[in-house]
């Protein structure tokens, strides 16, 4: 498991996809990389709706069985919808819970006990794909909660 801490500013979301991609192996990596953008981008818009100052942790397990999970908190109480909500066509935005809805083999959130939310992701690795190994960065560990 390795985690990143990144303060609640919309140039967090790149730093996200940069760091997940070199965790990720080929088969999985885009996918993954796109529910981390959209989850990463709706932290950062909650952090700043709530006024938060605190980083958003994104937390990402490579499984070697073929499993990739994802969690990220932001610092709103504010429930996820159970169903993702169809957009118009005409909005610019809006459509992330639908990507990763589509995308994600399973998805959800959950409240933390010291405020806020985590958000998590799962996507199953294709059954054809070969073994791998994946290691941690230096530096990217995840501190004790």
């Amino acid at each position: 498991m390795t985690c990143l801490h990144l303060p609640p500013v919309p140039a967090s979301v790149e730093a996200a996809r940069r760091w997940a991609s070199t965790l990720l192996p080929i088969d999985v990596r885009d996918s993954v990389v796109l529910i981390v953008s959209e989850l990463v981008t709706n932290a950062v818009a909650a952090d700043a709706a709530a006024g938060a100052q605190d980083d958003i942790e994104v937390e990402l397990v490579v499984d070697p069985s073929g499993h990739v999970a994802l969690a990220v908190t932001d610092a709103s109480d504010l429930p996820l919808p159970d169903v993702p909500v169809a957009v118009p066509a005409d909005e610019v935005g809006g459509r992330g819970l639908l990507l990763v809805d589509a995308i994600a083999s399973a998805h959800g959130w959950a409240p933390r006990a010291c405020g806020g939310k985590c958000v998590w992701a799962l996507v199953r690795r294709p059954l054809s794909a070969q073994r791998w190994a994946v290691s941690s960065p230096e530096g990217l560990e995840c501190a004790d909660a």
